[in-house]
C-alpha cells in the first residue's frame, strides 16, 4: 500500500503515452496520508485518504499527487501523461497484458467496423442523393487516378525500352561521321 512506502522504496511506473515505457523509481520523500477531500466527512463515511508521492526515475523527478493510501497500484498523471504508478511489479505485468487485450480487441473489431462504415455510406447513399452523387464522383475519380497511374508506369516503361536502342543509334552515327 502506498500509505505504507518509505523514502528509497521501489516503484514501478508504466507510461501510457504513445511511447510506452516501465521506470522504476525511488521513492524520495516520506509520504503522509491526508484526506482526499477537504470537506468534512459524513457521518458514518469514511474518509478516503490519499498520498504525494516524489519519486526519482531516469534522472527524473515526478510529483505524483492524489494517490489512494490503500491502495497497490493506482493511475495517476505526470508531465502530460497518464502513468500507473505500483510497489508490485506483478500489478504492472497485468496492467500490460490489459493494454496489450484492449489493443488486440481493437485490432480484431476493424473488419467489423469497416463493414459498418460502408453500410453507413450505403444507407446515406439511399437517404441522401447528394452524398450518393459525391460518393460516385469520388470512385469515379479514384478510378481515373489509378488509370492513370497505370498509363504512366507503361509510359516509364516504353521510354526505358526505347532509350538504349536511341543511344545505340546515336553511337552509330557518331561512328559513321
Amino acid at each position: 500500500m502506498f500509505q505504507s512506502i518509505r523514502p528509497n522504496s521501489q516503484i514501478y511506473i508504466l507510461h501510457k503515452g504513445d511511447n510506452m515505457r516501465v521506470d522504476i523509481g525511488f521513492v524520495t520523500n516520506q509520504p503522509i496520508p491526508k484526506p482526499k477531500y477537504s470537506m468534512p466527512q459524513t457521518f458514518g463515511q469514511p474518509q478516503e485518504l490519499v498520498v504525494d508521492l516524489v519519486v526519482k526515475a531516469n534522472n527524473e523527478v515526478m510529483n505524483l499527487n492524489g494517490i489512494p493510501a490503500q491502495a497497490d497500484v493506482a493511475d495517476s498523471f505526470s508531465n502530460g501523461e497518464t502513468v500507473v504508478v505500483s510497489t508490485s511489479r506483478e500489478a504492472i505485468n497485468a496492467e500490460l497484458v490489459s493494454e496489450k487485450q484492449k489493443s488486440l480487441d481493437i485490432v480484431k473489431s476493424i473488419p467489423y467496423h469497416e463493414k459498418r462504415a460502408s453500410m453507413c455510406d450505403t444507407l446515406l447513399g439511399q437517404l441522401n442523393p447528394e452524398f450518393a452523387e459525391k460518393q460516385n464522383q469520388k470512385e469515379e475519380l479514384s478510378q481515373l487516378k489509378e488509370q492513370v497511374n497505370g498509363l504512366t508506369a507503361q509510359v516509364s516503361r516504353l521510354v526505358e525500352a526505347l532509350m538504349p536502342q536511341k543511344h545505340q543509334r546515336n553511337e552509330q552515327s557518331l561512328e559513321n561521321h
